[in-house]
């Protein structure tokens, strides 16, 4: 079903905001889909930190030149753009204002980013191109901040459901075979268990926190056995410290 609301959004010519929990599968599913359809696929992860230079470019001293000597060298996004790759922008609700206004242009109608560096604008290729943002709910994990509504309708917004428990069996299942499927059955019931005590019944686990447990601590915790087991025998008991206790502070 997710697969199918990506697919159906893809028809629109506008970028696509995937929303959904921490390891849900918001960009795996995006880099599936630009694999089995052929497309080169750029993902650039945002923060507080990211400055609009490391997604446009600047200049920078030329390698073997002389002393002084700059040039101009494109940012990640800005060289995706003009090849016509698909982008995937994650965490972009940790994104700064900053930020948020530079890519404004490149996301409406114009289709174009002007860099003030060189005096230029390049324009998007919207028949190659197709943009992804992806971000977890803002009451999920820290710093996040609900995104303006004037930005937010420039995508076209798909929610991403949670994996069911079958769902998470078969994903573990199929990357981890070495594990017998009853061990992973046990371990997704576990997992699933904390998380649920910890996000919704929040009977402890909240300081210091947000904390939510998905698929990928469940990927920890597989990888882990994998590297420790003993003559093919596994102990799911002896990571759980590692894999849940070792984030809480308390």
């Amino acid at each position: 079903m997710n697969a199918q609301r990506l697919l159906r959004a893809t028809k629109l010519n506008k970028p696509i905001l995937l929303q959904g929990s921490p390891g849900v599968g918001k960009t795996s599913l995006v880099a599936a889909l630009a694999k089995a359809s052929g497309h080169t696929l750029i993902q650039i992860n945002l923060s507080e930190q990211t400055d609009i230079t490391d997604l446009f470019g600047a200049d920078l001293p030329v390698e073997g030149g002389k002393g002084g000597e700059f040039a101009w060298r494109d940012g990640p996004l800005l060289a995706a753009l003009k090849e016509g790759h698909w982008v995937v922008l994650d965490e972009l609700n940790l994104a700064s204002q900053s930020i948020l206004e530079g890519l404004s242009a490149c996301f409406d109608h114009r289709g174009e980013i002007f860099v003030p560096e060189l005096g230029m604008t390049f324009q998007v290729q919207h028949e190659k191109t197709k943009i992804f943002g992806c971000q977890n709910p803002f009451r999920q994990g820290g710093g996040r901040k609900g995104l303006p509504r004037s930005f937010l309708s420039r995508f076209t917004q798909v929610f991403v459901d949670p994996l069911t428990v079958i769902d998470m069996e078969f994903i573990a299942s199929a990357l981890f075979p070495a594990i017998d499927k009853t061990i992973v059955k046990k371990m997704v019931v576990f997992n699933n268990q904390i998380d649920h005590k910890v996000t919704v019944e929040k009977k402890w686990g909240q300081k210091g926190g947000p904390w939510e447990f998905s698929l990928r601590d469940l990927f920890r915790w597989c990888q882990l056995m994998l590297v420790e087991q003993f003559s093919g025998y596994y102990d799911p008991g002896q990571h759980v410290f590692l894999v849940h206790g070792k984030r809480m502070r308390t």
